[in-house]
């Protein structure tokens, strides 16, 4: 750099003391390690490069064909299958692996995502499995006083299984009960997954999905490694003539596609034209992270009716969400809302969080809990918004691609926001691989990103406004309290308006803050259970008695979605049951299979499958040795026939060009049959032909639904 460069980076005084003794000469040039030393010492360079200043001899040159801008649970996912399909990628994430796993965030693993990561990265599922608190501590919400206090209801989920014809509801626990649970389902044939949710905090996830993608970036085989940067910043993306210049604050990477996941406020989304539409602020609330002591962790797992995942806290000290990420290790986050400029971050300070928090768990009850007891780790505000990018491809060469936060972000309840991502991810990653392992022209990559688009958009719609009435969900049990959400808005406008506005602001925060604990004041009666508290009380469990609340599971959303436009869902009833369809753009339904192997087959996964959902990857298991991707074909024959599966498969070959591998499977619903059909099953179709037995012949019944559906069609 020269001098005028390192003014500007340092600022004036630490450019003085550190370069007066070398030259007044404005041609001087210093080693590029030891300006970045200077730089980040006096903490402006990422200022000063965002201008564009950065020098091309202070990075280095790499190539990859996909840069992921981001290191969150989206992008560590997408440069897992990456690599599964063995194509290298470049991950960038300004934070360190400390920053990112410090603070939990997201928590609830959703049905389509337990089974993607069963069925992709079985490692991930099992440690996440393993790391996950045990199911007596989260399927249950709680509402009251406090969460060891008074308690108004209690709420079980089904998260121990769900049949097909079950909604997603929770039942109403009876007053003074214990734990109560909804009972697990046993028969595999009937349930609507093979897999339950889970919930595990986002930090911990993180943190198994990069000991992944470490592994799976060791098995990619090719000249470009994978590689992963923690603690980088991206500085721009710049689109060449045939290729994307990806800049950081220590490398240029030259690449085809770059995938920007870097979230909710993405600076490469802003930068090429991203657009979000949607409400961008619903709501501003603190996150606490505290953790509890062993002694106290010890009296809230006795307290089994007060144990949960969510616990909704109405005090005339606090109203709030309680977050128990793990109650085994103490781990929590408390959301409360709080209204800027009349209320901001200074008024959050370590004593008054310290006190909020144990006004929350313990209230009125007759646990003590000292100082020592909570552990504050992080007091953060952000803001809730409901909103989806108008375009996924970004960019005049559309090879810029958002997924995750990026792409869209929702209010929390519900959990669909790391979901939505990680699926975005499962839908883009082989669309991806395909481009560049077959290097398909710019005109047909295109093609097949715009079909990511057209997939995942509207299913971000969808979730967004699912998650945006689950938010008033949430509203409508404060407003059972006597606590109006449009009440701290109307004394905003209030405020905001003349005579009000000429009042110094300092003077308008005491009143606010004056009028907000005056309408939380009624809430002591809570506590006591008196004839206002006892109405309270009547108000939310009618509420909860009539499927109101915030519910958990939502089986349409989470495996029930289809990319057919026509088939979108609405809101007539967001917890309703789900059945198994075949039809365009579904998932392939949950059926109980039997591989059953041809002699020639030495695919050890045939003997560990036992869903007919995501059949090929379980089959091929990319993640002990990569390959491309590849498309199915399941044939369901009444009786064997090997004309009919050679002309069928000439048929499906034609429809991927002969470029594409092709996985046949072939499905019988007679364990006869299908034990016939191994046998003959011609040799030269060698590790590509597979046979399933339909344990329950549950494929014949959907398939003849289906024809039943279309016959007219």
């Amino acid at each position: 750099f020269t001098i005028p460069q390192l003014k500007m980076v340092l600022g004036r005084n630490l450019f003085l003391s550190t370069l007066r003794k070398l030259s007044k000469s404005n041609s001087l040039r210093l080693n590029s390690k030891h300006c970045i030393a200077l730089a980040a010492k006096s903490g402006t360079f990422r200022n000063y490069a965002d201008k564009g200043a950065i020098q091309n001899n202070v990075c280095t040159d790499e190539e990859s064909p996909v840069v992921i801008i981001g290191g969150g649970p989206t992008g560590l996912i997408l440069s897992i299958f990456l690599s599964q399909y063995n194509i290298p990628s470049t991950l960038v994430e300004a934070r360190t692996p400390d920053q990112i796993h410090m603070h939990p965030q997201a928590h609830y693993l959703n049905l389509r995502t337990m089974e993607i990561l069963k069925h992709y990265v079985p490692n991930v599922f099992e440690d996440v499995i393993n790391a996950m608190p045990p199911v007596d501590d989260w399927e249950g919400f709680t509402f009251g006083y406090s969460v060891m206090g008074r308690q108004i209801a209690r709420v079980a989920h089904p998260v121990r299984g769900i049949v097909e014809g079950q909604d997603g509801n929770s039942i109403l626990c009876a007053e003074a009960s214990g734990g109560e649970s909804i009972d697990h389902v046993n028969s595999s044939a009937s349930r609507c997954s093979v897999c339950n949710p889970g919930h595990l905090a986002q930090n911990k996830f993180a943190s198994i999905l990069l000991n992944e993608t470490r592994r799976m970036a060791d098995l990619v085989d090719g000249n470009s490694p994978t590689k992963i940067y923690h603690g980088e910043s991206v500085l721009g993306v710049k689109e060449q003539n045939s290729h994307l210049q990806v800049q950081t604050n220590a490398r240029n990477i030259k690449a085809q596609h770059v995938i920007v996941a870097e979230g909710s406020l993405s600076q490469t989304r802003s930068q090429h034209g991203g657009v979000l539409a949607g409400n961008t602020e619903m709501q501003h609330l603190m996150n606490i992270h505290f953790r509890t002591s062993e002694r106290l962790s010890n009296q809230l797992e006795q307290k089994k009716e007060a144990v949960g995942m969510l616990h909704f806290v109405f005090n005339q000290e606090i109203v709030g969400a309680f977050v128990c990420h793990d109650l085994r290790e103490g781990e929590w986050v408390l959301q409360v809302p709080f209204f800027p400029p009349y209320q901001n971050s200074t008024d959050f300070g370590k004593e008054r969080v310290q006190n909020m928090v144990k006004a929350g768990l313990a209230g009125e009850s007759i646990v003590e809990v000292q100082d020592d007891d909570i552990d504050i780790l992080s007091v953060k505000p952000w803001t809730m918004s409901a909103t989806v990018a108008q375009k996924y491809l970004i960019g005049e060469s559309k090879n810029i691609v958002l997924a995750g936060d990026a792409a869209h972000a929702f209010p929390p309840a519900g959990g669909f926001g790391m979901n939505t991502g990680i699926q975005d991810s499962h839908n883009l990653a082989w669309r991806l691989a395909n481009i560049i392992t077959q290097r398909l022209s710019k005109e047909n990559g295109n093609i097949m990103l715009e079909h990511y688009e057209n997939d995942r958009k509207p299913i971000a719609q969808q979730n967004a406004a699912l998650s945006v009435r689950n938010y008033n969900r949430t509203l409508a049990l404060a407003k059972a309290c006597y606590l109006d959400a449009d009440h701290p808005s109307l004394l905003k406008k209030v405020m905001e308006s003349p005579p009000m506005n000429f009042i110094p602001l300092n003077i308008r925060q005491q009143t606010f803050g004056t009028a907000v604990m005056t309408a939380m004041m009624p809430l002591v009666n809570i506590a006591s259970g008196n004839l206002y508290g006892e109405r309270i009380t009547k108000n939310v469990r009618r509420i909860l008695e009539s499927g109101g609340g915030l519910p958990l599971l939502f089986p349409r959303f989470e495996i029930g979605f289809s990319y057919d436009k026509s088939r979108s869902l609405n809101e007539e009833d967001d917890t309703a049951a789900f059945y198994s369809q075949i039809g365009e753009g579904n998932r392939l339904p949950h059926i109980a299979i039997q591989a059953v192997a041809h002699p020639s087959h030495t695919c050890d996964a045939l003997k560990s499958v036992t869903s007919l959902t995501d059949i090929e990857s379980q089959i091929s298991e990319r993640w002990g040795a990569p390959n491309p991707p590849s498309y199915s074909l399941i044939l369901s024959c009444a009786k064997a026939s090997d004309a009919v599966v050679s002309k069928t498969r000439m048929w499906a070959e034609s429809q991927v060009f002969n470029v594409v591998p092709l996985c046949l499977f072939e499905i019988y619903s007679d364990r006869v049959m299908a034990a016939k059909r191994v046998e003959t099953l011609p040799t030269k179709d060698g590790q590509n032909s597979f046979v399933l037995y339909d344990i329950e012949g549950k494929f014949d019944e959907l398939k003849r639904d289906y024809i039943d559906r279309n016959r007219y069609g």
